[in-house]
């Protein structure tokens, strides 16, 4: 499988996870305009190897390998660093830490998502290879 073709098939991982992630608890990447259609935010990558974030609210295309403020970026600091992990995992296969998903951690509940959807979470991202495995 070349380079190209496993960022491809963690951008589909990540895009997926994203969608978990808008599905539940807070709702995080996801937006419910009037009309009631759903929007989700995913990422791609383009012909040039860039990865780009596409807002749920703004429907801004954005620019990940900024740094500083994100024009167009609507869901604030903690989850635009989550952003840029996705990124880097996307690029060069770095892990995301497992903390970011774990209710037992010394920081549970971090997103201030319910309980029950942390575990679904660390599934997910385990499932998808954004997270490394229990050692």
């Amino acid at each position: 499988m070349s380079k190209r073709e496993e960022q491809l098939n963690r951008l589909a991982n990540v895009n997926e996870f994203i969608t978990i992630i808008a599905s539940m608890g807070r709702r995080f990447f996801n937006y419910t305009p009037e009309s009631g259609l759903d929007r989700c935010a995913w990422m791609y990558l383009d012909n040039h190897g860039h990865v780009y974030f596409v807002d749920a609210y703004s429907e801004k295309r954005i620019y990940t390998h900024y740094s500083g403020r994100w024009k167009g970026f609507t869901s604030g600091g903690t989850l635009k660093c989550l952003v840029e992990l996705f990124r880097d995992h996307i690029k060069r296969d770095a892990k995301l830490n497992r903390r970011y998903f774990d209710i037992d951690s010394p920081f549970p509940c971090p997103w201030g998502y319910p309980p029950e959807c942390y575990p679904k979470l660390c599934r997910a991202a385990y499932r998808l290879g954004i997270i490394e495995p229990l050692t």
